[in-house]
């Protein structure tokens, strides 16, 4: 595969990640109702509730992320969830999955977070073999597979 890029989401890539938004929860056997306006309410301005990577080959968009904040209040700790991690078909196993991941612990370590957690569905065992490979450790919940990562 030829080189990519990891980068913040641009205005100009809203409509290709709503689409992929769609393609997730198709994927999931569910219907999003994500929109261009609400991923830009979510993620512009000065105070945007969502942090979104995108991935870029050949100028195509391949994939996003959506990292959310998260707290523990009983002992203060900041986290991020990784809340969308998506490849479009053709694209996994190629090193893209592990460059979101390693971007989102920078972008936890500048924003003075202590982990990462993530989930996945049940049944989608590929994805949790790759968490495990990636360095996050299960975490037992009886919603569905949970992983964390310390930074």
């Amino acid at each position: 595969m030829p080189p990519f890029t990891i980068s913040s989401l641009e205005t100009d890539d809203i409509p290709d990640v709503v689409r992929m938004i769609h393609e997730l929860t198709a994927f999931h056997n569910d219907t999003g109702t994500a929109s261009i306006e609400t991923v830009t309410r979510d993620t512009a301005g000065p105070n945007p509730w969502w942090h979104v990577f995108v991935a870029v080959l050949d100028g195509q968009l391949i994939g996003y992320m959506v990292l959310l904040p998260l707290s523990k209040v009983a002992d203060g700790s900041r986290g991020i969830d990784i809340n969308h991690l998506y490849l479009r078909d053709g694209h996994r196993g190629a090193g893209v999955g592990r460059a979101f991941i390693e971007t989102a612990a920078h972008f936890a370590a500048a924003n003075a977070s202590s982990y990462l957690h993530i989930a996945t569905a049940a049944e989608n065992t590929a994805a949790q073999n790759a968490y495990l490979a990636c360095g996050f450790e299960a975490r037992p919940d009886p919603g569905g597979p949970r992983f964390r990562m310390a930074i």
